[in-house]
């Protein structure tokens, strides 16, 4: 006898990703960030669909800086708190966060060139089975770009 199994509807998508500086005052958005500075990613994603309780396993979460022009390549990844970028399912809504510090040294003065760096932030999301196993759901979140400036006063 067949087990009855009802119709899988899983949908997922990112809800915001937004950067601010670690100034007491600021914890607006904020995209030019002061090289030297420390400041942080927020990340909001949700799953949603009938059967998004029945999903049960581990998130984890990437974040890298692509230079637009001369300058570095970074991974965010070595400042992901512990256990901060793998984050248990379900959750009781189906919404997930991450906050993430990053400290000024990531990019210093040295690394922005004529005074003023671009950069893409991309955020990649990735799923792992109870098992172990990288699965197929996975997802990516581009923007927004970051300018990182040099004050000489």
């Amino acid at each position: 006898m067949p087990i009855q199994v009802p119709p899988i509807t899983l949908d997922g998508d990112f809800l915001n990703v937004w950067v601010h500086e670690h100034d007491p005052q600021a914890e607006a958005p904020a995209n030019i960030i002061q090289a030297g500075q420390p400041w942080s990613v927020n990340i909001r994603w949700r799953m949603t669909g009938t059967n998004w309780k029945m999903v049960a396993g581990t998130w984890h979460v990437h974040v890298a800086l692509e230079s637009l022009g001369p300058g570095p390549e970074i991974s965010l990844v070595d400042y992901i708190p512990a256990g901060g970028s793998n984050i248990p399912l379900p959750s009781p809504n189906g919404e997930y966060y991450l906050h993430l510090d990053v400290p000024g040294t990531v990019i210093q003065k040295n690394d922005v060139p004529h005074g003023s760096l671009p950069m893409k932030m991309v955020v990649l999301l990735t799923y792992e089975n109870p098992l172990g196993e990288r699965d197929d759901i996975a997802g990516y979140f581009e923007g927004p770009i970051l300018q990182f400036y040099v004050d000489d006063n």
